[in-house]
């Protein structure tokens, strides 16, 4: 019993340091926007005052966005992908077994992956949401045209560009708007941490199962050059999310269809992998 509560203890403890690193990395990343957006050689035009201005994704000026969108797999993964592999090696499962049932044990563990993971990958996002708005409580609509007709720059400052599938959402309803990020990011991060947590079921190297949503992820971004054009530069995460910058007219659809594809293909991947082993371990 005391070797058993002992273990229960280190994971919780191996919990919280990863909800701090999540926190550390955050305020990082946060100080990169701020540096990169007032300290990068270049004026920032000036225009109404607004929370969004110094927010990742909606700051098309600060290095950060980028950044959060390569490391969002991970922060996802890092919460809620290790969900079944922690209970593994600490030996917990084999008690758990014979009294929860092996189907119960992989549906609990999917469940709580997703949220965990939604939760770590959209903690960066809250945590800048939240410093900025103590800075700047304003949400102020700021015109989003970046060119003229000739395709020539305005010399104005743009928060979310008017080509951007975001936009009418923004025109609308701001706060709306940010419910719909943060959900996005949410739904996103949680099925990055369910194909963590699905590949996790099959490796035995501690913590491999991190490195897996990321690395699927850079290849996702990078099929656009490795089928010649064939698949579109918007299905990638890092490029729907980083709906600052100026889109070609008529490509929101494939935005949307990224978004689609992303969140179904992860969870049906996991979903698939759970079925094997289950079906595995029975034989």
């Amino acid at each position: 019993m005391n070797r058993f509560v002992f273990r229960r203890q280190l994971a919780r403890n191996v919990c919280s340091v990863r909800l701090l690193v999540v926190v550390a990395m955050s305020v990082m990343l946060m100080a990169v926007q701020y540096w990169t957006t007032y300290h990068a050689g270049y004026r920032i035009r000036e225009s109404a005052p607004s929370l969004l201005k110094d927010v990742m994704l909606f700051n098309q000026y600060g290095s950060a966005s980028t950044l959060y969108l390569y490391l969002l797999p991970f922060f996802a993964a890092l919460m809620g992908g290790s969900v079944w592999a922690v209970e593994e090696r600490s030996g917990r499962l084999l008690n758990m077994l014979p009294r929860e049932g092996r189907s119960a044990l992989l549906h609990t563990s999917m469940l709580s992956g997703f949220v965990l993971g939604g939760l770590g990958g959209v903690l960066p996002l809250i945590v800048n949401l939240l410093v900025s708005a103590v800075r700047t409580p304003q949400l102020s609509f700021i015109e989003g045209t970046s060119a003229d007709e000739n395709g020539m720059m305005l010399p104005k400052y743009v928060l979310i560009d008017s080509s951007s599938w975001a936009y009418p959402l923004y025109r609308m309803s701001q706060p709306l708007l940010i419910a719909v990020i943060l959900l996005l990011v949410f739904v996103l991060s949680g099925a990055f941490a369910l194909l963590a947590l699905g590949s996790s079921l099959f490796i035995r190297r501690r913590h491999v199962e991190l490195l897996v949503p990321f690395v699927a992820s850079l290849v996702w971004w990078m099929l656009p050059a490795l089928t010649g054009g064939l698949v579109p530069d918007e299905w990638s995460q890092i490029i729907f999310l980083n709906f600052s910058h100026w889109d070609a007219p008529g490509t929101a659809w494939r935005n949307y269809l990224g978004m689609l594809l992303m969140t179904v293909g992860m969870t049906v991947c996991s979903l698939v992998l759970a079925r094997v082993k289950e079906a595995r371990d029975v034989l």
